[in-house]
């Protein structure tokens, strides 16, 4: 990254915050829905959701909400790591399908990825980042 950084617009950092939130949040609300249903809850794409990429995306929330606090002191580098990084948020979670909790929460889970990455390319190319 260079040195200088040029000014970020708030809403940018704000939106890739609150999608990846958003993102999370679902997630969780999958893992909780498919716990309750025994064919669900017994596939090895359920216990790989519930196990290793629900508590790293907590982890990874955790980060982006603390960086956008660090944004809003004028820390602008801490956030645009991880808008970074998140841009490669679908490669980041292949092996895991999104259909461990059915279809149609398959389908608002891809969308809210899409987001991520989408938010995550905006914030990138705002800050010059290639």
């Amino acid at each position: 990254m260079a040195e200088a950084l040029p000014d970020i617009p708030q809403t940018l950092v704000e939106r890739f915050a609150k999608t990846f939130a958003a993102f999370v949040d679902a997630v969780r609300d999958a893992v909780t829905k498919a716990a309750s249903n025994p064919e669900l809850n017994a596939t090895q794409a359920f216990h790989a959701w519930q196990m290793k990429a629900l508590p790293l995306l907590q982890q990874q929330n955790a980060s982006v909400q603390a960086a956008l606090g660090h944004f809003q002191a004028g820390d602008v580098r801490s956030i645009l790591m991880l808008a970074e990084d998140k841009r490669g948020l679908a490669k980041d979670l292949d092996g895991f399908p999104l259909t461990f909790a059915g279809p149609d929460v398959a389908e608002n889970l891809d969308k809210l990825e899409t987001a991520v990455v989408m938010a995550a390319f905006q914030l990138c190319a705002a800050a010059g980042i290639p």
